[in-house]
């Protein structure tokens, strides 16, 4: 079967979650199927939509949500038409919401994490921006999706909100999970040292303040106990007792994906107290070291992480004091800690390995094809 796979994202970029998916998806779909990769097709915003936008927002009124403008939508679509093979039998959408003002005249499929309304209520503050732009970008969305021959989820929790909130068809939906961009380890190579590790791209909303007042309390406690910062610090000062950072590690880079192996290998534990998320893969890469996660009840996280099995889950992730007693957890239960840390090192390899998401993902693929009466590659 030939197939358009459509991305907003450079097809070798692995560094981030969203682009480990894209990098995945078009890997297993291209072992099985003739593909053609159309992308990235990513245009700018019109500027003077963005300046109109931020400028409402500086006067404390809402905005538009301009990266979505219909003329953005509309020049999207334009380059959707003019770069997918006409002979194509399907077509391959990586994400929702750039592909909404698409008119696909093929059948079609799209795979993402979450919905716009999703988006915005997880990663934004929705009175920042206009609902009657809001609800435009959504309704939109509701109606392209209804009309995809299937919608591939990574996360149950993000199917059902889809479902629920845009009315789609359960027999519609389905769900090839999580997984993480790394190789696992042959063995659990950590040594018993005191080092959490805390990661991500945006220090503020990933909990970064709270995990540091965490640690805080936590080195009260346990002098020895240190924390590794990868990726965005913030504020954070480079001074901060028992800190250290190492910078953005790129796992396109070797050097940077050695890097971030070992320090996978040699933590304690991965804090994780985020606001903003849907499902961390970061949390996968951890356990197929065998290192246990600490993080929020929250999101599709609990697919992730089994409270007091693989990780501990706290209610709130504001909660410094819940992180720190977590870490301090992780610090002294010996042997229950031992077995946590294999407990973690076998569920991501039975339930995220990325095989196991590449033979979910085509076997969908499969079905929309025999549906379509397409013969077998």
């Amino acid at each position: 079967m030939l197939i358009n796979f459509v991305s907003n994202i450079p097809r070798n970029l692995r560094s981030g979650g969203f682009s480990a998916m894209n990098f995945a998806a078009f890997f297993a779909v291209n072992k099985k199927h003739t593909v053609r990769y159309v992308g990235p097709i990513d245009p700018p915003p019109i500027m003077r939509q963005r300046v109109m936008s931020r400028a409402l927002r500086l006067a404390g009124r809402p905005g538009d949500f301009f990266f979505f403008s219909q003329r953005r939508l509309e020049t999207i679509a334009e380059a959707v038409r003019e770069q997918c093979s006409p002979e194509a039998d399907l077509d391959f959408f990586h994400g929702f919401t750039p592909w909404i003002a698409t008119r696909p005249i093929r059948p079609y499929m799209t795979y993402s994490d979450c919905t716009f309304r999703d988006y915005i209520e997880v990663f934004h503050k929705s009175e920042a921006f206009r609902a009657v732009d809001v609800a435009r970008i959504e309704q939109a969305e509701a109606a392209w999706l209804r009309h995809a021959e299937m919608i591939v989820f990574t996360s149950e929790w993000a199917a059902e909100r889809a479902r629920h909130v845009y009315g789609l068809e359960r027999s519609q939906l389905a769900v090839a999970g999580i997984f993480g961009d790394f190789e696992p380890p042959a063995r659990d190579t950590y040594k018993g040292g005191k080092q959490f590790a805390f990661i991500s791209t945006n220090f503020l909303s990933k909990g970064g303040p709270v995990v540091l007042k965490a640690f805080r309390k936590v080195r009260e406690r346990d002098p020895a106990a240190s924390l590794m910062v990868v990726g965005d610090r913030g504020d954070l000062n480079l001074s901060e007792p028992g800190v250290a950072y190492a910078g953005f590690l790129r796992k396109e880079h070797p050097a940077e994906y050695a890097r971030l192996r070992e320090i996978f290998s040699s933590s304690r534990a991965i804090v994780n107290a985020t606001k903003s998320d849907t499902a961390p893969v970061l949390l996968v890469e951890a356990g197929y070291f065998g290192c246990p996660a600490i993080s929020t009840r929250r999101f599709a996280i609990p697919e992730i992480v089994n409270d007091r099995e693989t990780g501990i889950l706290i209610d709130d992730p504001l909660d410094s004091n819940a992180v720190a007693d977590a870490m301090l957890w992780m610090l002294e239960a010996g042997e229950d800690y031992r077995q946590m840390r294999q407990a973690a090192w076998n569920k991501t390899r039975q339930a995220h390995a990325k095989s196991l998401f590449a033979r979910r993902l085509l076997a969908y693929v499969d079905a929309v094809r025999k549906s379509l009466g397409v013969s077998a590659p």
